[in-house]
């Protein structure tokens, strides 16, 4: 009883993450390797498969929306409004929902990019965090399709972004990290959040996500099997506690329909938000 009320003091949900789709009933072999969420749509890109999806958050109907020789190494999907974004190494792929059209390398690799280790989508505008150079690139939505490459940051912030994991945006540009820190940068400068309140300190290797709908910050703490939720001021809220053994990579959030999903073992995985 000690035990079962100190976890309900704690607000610490024990969940079993359940299957929510597998990538190949759409694609023989297919496999998620980075999602990414706007709205009710989740864009999906399969890195081996070359090929890149959308599902429906509450539909769960799954599409092919674009893929081919032009997608080997794409690696990171961002989604927004209807559209996708791929990044590979020849350039980054818009792709169309409304009729599955791929503008091809609508934005040109740069001779500035070293390791492209995430990209988000936000107001239209794309980022890019650059783990090697330690930068975070901006792509400014034009009528034509995008500007130039911005640096976001201020010239006299200079942060060693090397161990930085994820990137997502809700105004602010939040990093996930692997020396068990939360970064954010508010207008280009360092704008400082510390989580607190959780039982546990949070481990080494974690991913952020939230969004400017979001009103909570969500912390996939691989090392210790859970998601550690906070409010945006750095405040423990609750905790969600699994001990199924698979790798996850990745997680987005709809507050609205009350899902957490997890990539994981190249399938998302979903948890109920209480």
């Amino acid at each position: 009883e000690v035990v079962e009320n100190l976890t309900r003091e704690m607000r610490v949900t024990n969940v079993s993450p359940e299957l929510y789709f597998d990538m190949s009933l759409l694609k023989n072999g297919a496999q998620a390797t980075d999602i990414s969420l706007f709205e009710d749509t989740i864009g999906v890109v399969d890195t081996q498969g070359k090929t890149a999806y959308t599902l429906g958050v509450t539909s769960k109907n799954g599409t092919v929306v674009g893929g081919g020789e032009s997608f080997v190494a794409a690696s990171h999907i961002a989604a927004y409004g209807d559209k996708l974004y791929v990044w590979t190494p020849q350039g980054i792929h818009q792709i169309r929902l409304s009729d599955k059209k791929t503008v091809a390398a609508i934005i040109q690799p740069s001779s500035e990019w070293g390791t492209i280790a995430d990209m988000a989508s936000f107001g239209g505008n794309l980022y890019l965090l650059d783990t090697a150079k330690s930068r975070i690139w901006k792509y400014v939505a034009t009528e034509k399709g995008f500007s130039t490459l911005f640096e976001y940051l201020n010239p006299d912030t200079l942060p060693d972004l090397s161990h930085t994991t994820n990137i997502v945006i809700d105004g602010s540009v939040w990093l996930g990290t692997n020396t068990g820190k939360i970064l954010r940068f508010t207008s280009g400068k360092e704008n400082s959040y510390t989580p607190n309140g959780s039982d546990t300190p949070i481990g080494n290797q974690l991913k952020v996500y939230t969004h400017d709908e979001a009103k909570m910050v969500y912390v996939l703490d691989s090392e210790n099997k859970r998601v550690v939720v906070y409010d945006k001021d750095g405040l423990y809220i609750s905790q969600y506690v699994w001990d199924k053994t698979f790798i996850v990579t990745g997680i987005v959030v709809s507050e609205s329909l009350g899902k957490l999903l997890l990539l994981a073992d190249g399938k998302i995985y979903v948890i109920d938000l209480k």
